[in-house]
């Protein structure tokens, strides 16, 4: 994701490292902290702009680590949309995510880069997505009549058109300091409302008193989904459904350091007949378990809840291959929503049920007729 500063005519404030230094230590001092699974975001208000920090603690010296700054607006416009796949460059910025979205009963297609995006337990195909939208234009023209209502992806940019609902002069502050002003487009979509912002000097001059509510606007943008909405706004959230989507996520992605957050500190983990006690003793067996279910190629996990042992109707992870499942994963959170305690067995006596058809999803480059309707 980029330091889209210049949509703002912000860009020297970061003209020099250690300009964006300054800035970034300004607005983990002064903004607000969004903790996330693997770090934590600052999001620091100016005005009609906003800065966000990227943040992870460093393992080995446990101080926190500046990752990187991205840029959004103040904006109400919320997008409801529908990941249709992962679609993050092969160097990625850590803590941030690329994904194609788009509308359900829609043909429109999005690529969108997600904003504060580890707040989410999980990341996946067919998720829907709640989002603070912002558009930065690298091209914009204004015109009279009617609008074509298009939304479509490119490579990691989007050409969209649609009609302005509102128009105003944003302005940016640091502090108390005024600094800048630019036009903040509120724009009717097919996707939903998106705040476009982009400087005066972008439009030609022709086109200038065309920037107004009920004309056309069509541009070339990169777009930006704050995931830290509705709610998420406060970071990451505690309960059974979340602790068991990021549990799942951790069986088939790995990431041991993303758990560290959801475990409480005296959290106790047992696989077979291994025990451990306490956060990073259990993280530790945890990351082991992982890897050897990984090297057996048991990385497929589903919902499921428990028909026989152990309390009826307990909810459960299942975790296996395409065969069927081989493990049985049981968690037990606290009155907060931790997690204090993870049991994964294998005990062929246990019944349970699928709470959905996740199971029957092939793995990447499967024949999906080799998958069984339902486990083993």
């Amino acid at each position: 994701m980029a330091l889209r500063l210049d949509s703002f005519g912000l860009t020297e404030l970061a003209a020099k490292p250690e300009d964006a230094f300054r800035l970034a230590g300004l607005a983990m001092a002064e903004g607000r902290r969004i903790p996330g699974y693997g770090g934590d975001y600052y999001y620091y208000s100016m005005g009609d702009a906003a800065v966000v920090v990227r943040t992870r603690l460093d393992p080995d010296t446990g101080e926190e680590e500046l990752l990187g700054m991205d840029t959004h607006a103040a904006t109400a416009c919320r997008w409801e949309c529908r990941v249709v796949k992962d679609a993050a460059a092969e160097e990625a910025a850590p803590l941030s995510r690329r994904v194609l979205v788009r509308r359900d009963g829609r043909d429109d297609l999005a690529v969108v880069d997600l904003l504060c995006a580890d707040v989410l337990p999980d990341l996946r195909e067919g998720d829907t997505l709640h989002l603070g939208m912002a558009g930065f234009p690298l091209r914009i023209s204004y015109d009279e009549g009617e609008s074509k209502d298009v939304v479509e992806a490119q490579q990691d940019t989007v050409l969209l058109q649609g009609i302005v609902k509102d128009a105003k002069v944003g302005e940016s502050y640091l502090g108390l300091e005024p600094l800048t002003k630019f036009i903040s487009l509120t724009v009717s979509t097919s996707m939903g409302d998106i705040e476009l912002c982009h400087p005066m000097d972008m439009v030609p001059e022709n086109q200038r008193d065309l920037v107004k509510p009920g004309t056309v606007v069509s541009a070339l943008c990169a777009l930006s989904g704050n995931c830290a909405v509705g709610e998420y706004a406060g970071g990451i959230v505690f309960d059974e459904d979340h602790d068991l989507a990021a549990l799942s996520a951790f069986f088939r992605e790995g990431g041991p350091a993303r758990l560290r957050p959801l475990l409480h500190g005296e959290c106790v983990c047992t696989f077979l007949e291994n025990r451990q006690e306490g956060r990073e003793n259990a993280l530790a067996l945890l990351s082991m378990v992982r890897e050897d279910l990984a090297a057996a190629g048991l990385t497929r996990c589903a919902a499921g809840r428990l028909t026989g042992r152990g309390v009826r109707g307990e909810r459960c992870l299942l975790i296996g291959n395409g065969e069927g499942f081989a493990f049985l994963c049981r968690m037990e959170p606290d009155s907060l929503g931790r997690v204090r305690e993870i049991t994964i067995t294998n005990d062929p006596q246990a019944e349970f049920e699928l709470e959905d058809d996740a199971w029957n999803v092939p793995d990447p480059g499967q024949d999906a007729s080799s998958i069984p309707c339902r486990p083993a």
